[in-house]
């Protein structure tokens, strides 16, 4: 009985069994395709598409950019938000419009709409009203030009390389001409006048004292307040007061040198004092530097100098004047420097007025004349007027006093020949010697050095900014109006 048990058992794991093996033979195989796709998709795993690739110019833009470390301050209300920046009226062409959200920055949106963070510069040079590219506010616009898709299937053929530059090699490109003058070179110029008188107004202290200078963003204490007239929002010049000066070849007392330096705007005023900000800066302020009205200056914009300085331009009868002082008081300046010369409104010289700038070669002593003068000065007590004199020129006129030989030696700048000097050779042979005139129309030959604009004019001064030089330009040299 026990074994038929079992016989009964194992003839049902047996039956269980071949219906189990049946069960999965019937099961419809895959198809020759299926099966090559799926080995296919099991040999290659997902691919990501590749970032657009960053120009190298704007990836080092990107990397080393620093901006201000403070947001902007001033906010102004923008419809439904706030934004310190003037939004643009007109989008640019062909750009899709994108809205700043909260915890947005360019890089987040470069990186979602570009492809690439490092794309970051190409989205903030297409808006420039974005004044700093770490400071962007939620509800302003971003205008945002995305790639254009290459087709894959264009024939290689088709793509035509760049042409080579002509002549081979590296083609730089060309810089942009700048205009002869800007705003720089008139509001942080000087002028010269003897009608200089010190002001009350000046900065006299700072909230960072220990600083020896102050500069532009710095916030200054004034010593004036409301009950001088003092107003929130008031600007002001900064001048800085300099030496007198006296004219090079007259000795004559021209003035005193002011230059401007700087511009400050009032932010809070007192009773008898007030607060203010450098909002422009030249060269170092300091302290006990005068305050006056600020005055806006004209600048003449539409200037155009020649293109070479001539060698014999037409001589006129306009006015001449002498180069009296120079920028920094450098003893040799050239172009785009500036320089100060002694003629005004009283000559009818107004700002955007050319001037060339030239010297006589002729009347210039060498340095070894120089030399021989002071040893000879040494030797005998010759007067001071007697040193630095041009090479010797013509002959000795008996029938001239020694008053009338001073005197044209002075007016043409040549010596003459004293009678204790030799002049048998001139006596001998009448026929080589240069006749008298020739020496006077020597010593009134030009050599012009450069070409001049003006900027700002005093009464009897004016401020020029050399537009050319061909050889340096000194303190003496004259000028005369085009």
């Amino acid at each position: 009985m026990r074994m038929r048990r079992r016989y009964l058992a194992w003839m049902v794991t047996v039956v269980l069994v071949m219906s189990l093996s049946l069960a999965l033979t019937a099961q419809e195989k895959p198809k020759p395709e299926a099966k090559q796709a799926q080995k296919a998709n099991a040999q290659k795993p997902d691919e990501k598409p590749a970032a657009p690739a960053v120009p190298p110019e704007m990836l080092q833009k990107a990397k080393t950019y620093k901006g201000s470390a403070t947001p902007p301050k001033k906010l102004e209300k923008k419809d439904d938000h706030w934004s310190p920046y003037a939004l643009p009226e007109k989008p640019p062409e062909g750009a899709e419009l994108y809205v700043i959200q909260k915890g947005d920055s360019l890089s987040l949106i470069a990186q979602r709409q570009l492809g690439n963070k490092y794309l970051w510069p190409q989205i903030w040079d297409l808006n420039p009203y974005v004044k700093d590219a770490h400071w962007i506010y939620p509800g302003d616009p971003l205008y945002i030009k995305k790639p254009k898709v290459v087709n894959e299937e264009v024939p290689l053929a088709e793509t035509v390389p760049p042409a080579p530059p002509k002549g081979g090699g590296l083609e730089m490109e060309k810089e942009a001409p700048l205009p002869p003058v800007n705003a720089y070179d008139v509001y942080c110029s000087g002028f010269i006048t003897r009608k200089w008188k010190r002001p009350h107004l000046a900065i006299l202290s700072a909230p960072q004292r220990e600083r020896e200078s102050l500069a532009k963003g710095f916030v200054v204490y004034l010593n004036e307040g409301t009950a001088e007239g003092m107003q929130t929002g008031m600007s002001l010049g900064i001048l800085e007061e300099g030496q007198k000066i006296s004219h090079p070849a007259t000795t004559k007392d021209l003035g005193r040198f002011i230059r401007r330096v700087g511009q400050v705007k009032v932010l809070a005023v007192q009773e008898h004092t007030c607060i203010g900000e450098i909002t422009e800066s030249c060269d170092e302020i300091k302290y006990g530097d005068a305050l006056v009205p600020w005055q806006v200056i004209p600048i003449p914009w539409e200037i155009k100098k020649n293109p070479v300085v001539p060698l014999q331009p037409e001589v006129t009868e306009k006015p001449t004047g002498r180069i009296v002082w120079t920028e920094d008081r450098l003893g040799t300046v050239g172009q785009h420097n500036v320089v100060y010369v002694d003629l005004g409104t009283k000559d009818q010289i107004l700002p955007g007025d050319k001037v060339w700038i030239f010297r006589y070669p002729a009347r210039e002593g060498t340095l070894v004349s120089s030399v021989k003068d002071l040893y000879r000065q040494s030797q005998i007590n010759v007067p001071w007027h007697d040193l630095y004199r041009p090479p010797k020129a013509g002959q000795y006129d008996k029938n001239k006093g020694t008053e009338s030989e001073a005197s044209a030696a002075a007016e043409t700048g040549a010596d003459v020949v004293r009678p204790s000097e030799p002049a048998q050779a001139s006596v001998e042979k009448p026929k080589e010697q240069a006749p008298e005139d020739s020496a006077t129309a020597v010593n009134l030959i030009r050599q012009y050095l450069g070409e001049g604009v003006v900027l700002t004019t005093e009464e009897g001064t004016a401020c020029v900014k050399v537009l050319s030089s061909e050889e340096g330009i000194n303190i003496g040299n004259w000028v005369q109006m085009e």
